[in-house]
């Protein structure tokens, strides 16, 4: 706008005069410094207003100006993508943020709880590496080899049988010519169990 009212050799008091819009107003105008405007409906009368009287399309003019320029909360004029549109509401704040972490240190720690209390109160892990099911032997004992929780209690087909440190046991318990069943009984101090059987096969080479 400067442009054109320089080319009709008039000064920003010269408009200021005969469109009754103050000088600064106009100087605000041509510097696209808009936050020196009262609010929006304000700055767009004014560039109708100064746009017409330097018969410039008006549409164009505020066309642009509402491309670059937008009203924040408190009706202030910024650049737009400094602030969101009034009418696109961000549920993202530091109040959620706040809910979101505690929401997620309670989520983290209810998890471990429950972790723990079903270790506690649920079975105990018990691992048999030794025999694996199915196996054939040409020997009338097999290695019964594995490993449990340290406080469990533990059965060999039914015999109580002492545990090592760190929960280990390596045994070996005689078989019968044929099919023999094998079954590792676990006992928690909660009297839960867990089991494993496995199938060993005895034949004579």
């Amino acid at each position: 706008m400067a442009q054109g009212r320089e080319s009709r050799k008039l000064t920003v008091e010269d408009v200021a005069r005969v469109t009754k819009i103050r000088a600064n107003f106009l100087e605000a105008i041509e510097a696209d410094d808009y936050q020196k405007l009262p609010s929006g409906a304000v700055a767009k009368g004014f560039i109708k207003n100064y746009s017409d009287y330097l018969d410039m399309n008006h549409e164009q003019v505020l066309a642009v100006f509402r491309r670059d320029f937008v009203e924040d909360e408190q009706g202030k004029i910024v650049p737009r993508g400094m602030v969101q549109p009034v009418n696109e509401t961000s549920i993202w704040n530091p109040k959620t943020t706040f809910i979101a972490f505690l929401a997620l240190i309670f989520t983290v720690f209810g998890g471990y709880l429950f972790y723990q209390i079903r270790i506690l109160t649920g079975p105990p892990p018990l691992t048999l590496e030794s025999p694996k099911d199915g196996i054939i032997i040409h020997e009338d004992t097999v290695r019964v080899f594995g490993s449990t929780d340290p406080e469990a209690t533990l059965s060999i087909d039914g015999q109580l049988v002492a545990l090592e440190k760190g929960g280990q046991f390596e045994f070996r318990i005689p078989v019968q010519m044929g099919e023999n069943k094998v079954t590792v009984t676990a006992i928690s101090k909660y009297k839960k169990t867990r089991s494993i059987t496995r199938t060993v096969i005895y034949s004579k080479p």
